[in-house]
């Protein structure tokens, strides 16, 4: 299905306040730096979902036909322009980790955490629609400099795990419903993640 005629129908199944019934297949990306650091995008004003809103590191769309690990490392170069390198495996990734250490700040390296389907509020014409997204989830690690693009965000901004957590209780609108779930679901492996990657 098209994805303008996707998002339509999920507008007008809430606006019959009835439940999303098919799922939208995305990437999404956490991407933190070598000191743990969490890479936040602005959303641009212009966006047709979540507008100027802060969110994960990376998002996009799978196209039809395509996996999950190619779109992101195609949505990493076309968000931020960042190359990318996804690993499946812990293993694989630790590895990779530890071989390309040295080079972190023109490559980063993503590791695949989860595939599921959660049902998350997407900001669309300033009212939340509830929308049924297959979510499959990586984090990343990368200590270079980012370039937004033109249209896609209005910057980057890096948290701290800590620092995220408060402001999203104090400022709960300037979050998407994206980022606020995958910083609680998550956040065990979010640790773990960092603690794992965090230089001194």
């Amino acid at each position: 299905m098209d994805r303008s005629d996707f998002y339509l129908k999920q507008v007008e199944l809430s606006q019959k306040e009835k439940k999303p019934d098919m799922a939208v297949g995305i990437v999404s990306i956490l991407i933190f730096d070598e000191k743990g650091e969490i890479f936040v995008q602005k959303r641009s004003d212009k966006k047709a979902h979540n507008a100027g809103m802060l969110d994960k590191s990376i998002g996009g769309h799978i196209t039809f036909g395509d996996v999950a690990d190619f779109t992101v490392m195609v949505e990493t170069v076309q968000e931020l322009q960042v190359p990318s390198i996804v690993l499946r495996t812990q293993e694989d990734f630790l590895k990779a980790y530890v071989l390309l250490k040295d080079y972190l700040n023109t490559v980063a390296i993503l590791k695949h955490i989860d595939t599921r389907i959660y049902e998350l509020k997407r900001k669309i014409n300033n009212k939340l629609i509830p929308v049924l997204n297959n979510i499959n989830l990586y984090f990343g690690v990368y200590s270079g400099s980012v370039k937004t693009v033109d249209g896609e965000a209005k910057g980057v901004l890096l948290y701290s795990l800590e620092d995220l957590e408060r402001e999203m209780v104090e400022f709960p609108g300037m979050f998407s419903d994206d980022l606020k779930f995958f910083i609680k679901r998550y956040r065990p492996q979010i640790v773990e993640f960092i603690k794992a990657t965090r230089t001194k």
